[in-house]
């Protein structure tokens, strides 16, 4: 009996040395230390933003002691009771402020202290003043927030976009697109052949294209070698020009009308047969009064030249011809 009684009592110990270790380990996983002496202070915080239990309590970066605690303040304003356990060895002077910052980049949380040099201390059980630093994971949450948004809209954009390629590339549409891109191979390969054969004509000593600048170049050689003579020319020109401008055409077609005028006025008058050449052009008998006169005329000369002695007598002394005297004028 008592030697059951004894070993009941050793697996009891044992028992209550396992939990108090499993106890004493898991605060130690935690970060509490049971063994040390800790004071407790409070601060109240609008928003935790991820505060733990456990969390670091630092100064400058150093571990002073730990968050033990988390409650509502007051559930009407939303406020946080956070319970702090710091080491009864470190003093925290007024003016102290207890702030949450980031710890990591992962987002951790942590509640810095910004000691202020002071000869007076809180005590514990005092609540610290609290503040919220923004630290670098915060504000480039805040900054990427309207990327996020634009993102967003750029996404509807880009959905809405294949949308519409969808539709517009339909089977139909794809079909048309491959013929367009065949034709445009075939516009290539006519564009390479026809800057080949540009390049033969250019460069082949008997391309057209070339001969035709040979040419060209032998016109501009004779031109810059008669360059004189062109200059000569156009001095001719000018002066021709000049002539011209000089003379009054207006009064010269004047005299040019008025010319025509009595032209006409003549071939007028000679046409109702006015006037021995009106006469002449409409009436047939003065042709023909002209016609026998010439006759005659011409009967006469060939008789005068037949028979001379007929017209003409030479005689040394003329005793038939008439004396005149002449009449003393008294």
């Amino acid at each position: 009996m008592k030697l059951t009684i004894a070993r009941e009592a050793k697996i009891g110990l044992f028992a209550a040395i396992c939990l108090f270790a499993m106890f004493w380990g898991i605060n130690f996983l935690k970060g509490k230390d049971i063994f040390s002496p800790n004071n407790t202070y409070y601060c109240v915080f609008t928003s935790i933003d991820g505060l733990e239990n456990t969390n670091d309590v630092l100064i400058n970066g150093f571990k002073v002691g730990l968050v033990k605690d988390i409650e509502f303040h007051d559930v009407r304003s939303g406020k946080f009771l956070v319970t702090l356990l710091i080491g009864k060895d470190y003093e925290i002077p007024r003016n102290t402020v207890a702030k949450l910052i980031s710890s990591d980049i992962m987002g951790g949380k942590a509640i810095k202290l910004e000691v202020s040099p002071d000869t007076a201390f809180y005590q514990p059980g005092d609540t610290l003043p609290s503040a919220v630093e923004i630290g670098l994971i915060d504000q480039l949450g805040h900054q990427m927030v309207p990327v996020k948004e634009k993102a967003e809209r750029l996404m509807v954009e880009i959905e809405n976009s294949l949308k519409v390629f969808t539709q517009v590339f339909n089977e139909k549409n794809r079909d048309n697109l491959t013929q367009g891109v065949e034709n445009l191979n075939k516009s290539l390969y006519n564009v390479k052949q026809s800057t080949a054969a540009l390049d033969t004509m250019l460069n082949s000593p008997k391309g057209s294209l070339r001969n035709i600048f040979s040419n060209v170049e032998s016109i501009s050689g004779n031109l810059k070698k008669n360059n004189k003579e062109l200059t000569n020319i156009i001095q001719n020109f000018s002066s021709v020009s000049d002539s011209l401008a000089k003379i009054n055409i207006v009064q010269t077609m004047a005299k040019l009308e008025s010319s025509m005028k009595d032209l006409n006025s003549i071939l007028a008058k000679i046409n109702s047969g006015e006037g021995t050449l009106g006469n002449l052009v409409n009436n047939d008998t003065l042709y023909r009064n002209l016609e026998s006169a010439s006759r005659g005329l011409d009967l006469l000369i060939n008789d005068m030249k037949n028979n001379p002695k007929r017209y003409v007598n030479f005689s040394i002394i003329d005793l038939s011809r008439t004396k005149y005297v002449e009449e003393k004028v008294k």
